[in-house]
């Protein structure tokens, strides 16, 4: 459940990234792109408590998305 839930978050984030991406500082946009990159990373284990603090911290950092 928290991969799926991780791996939906990647993916709305990617899109809208490409939808919007223009509209954040360039600093947003790196916080952004690291959570997101970390969070691709711990879905490859099964550490779910990995999982779900990346997906938290994506979570926070794409809400000025």
């Amino acid at each position: 459940d928290a991969k799926n839930h991780g791996d939906a978050l990647v993916h709305s984030t990617e899109k809208a990234l490409g939808e919007h991406g223009d509209k954040v500082g360039e600093t947003e946009r790196r916080a952004i792109e690291d959570a997101m990159s970390d969070l691709k990373e711990a879905l490859k284990g099964d550490d779910a408590e990995a999982i779900k603090a990346k997906t938290n911290t994506l979570a926070q950092a794409s809400m000025k998305l």
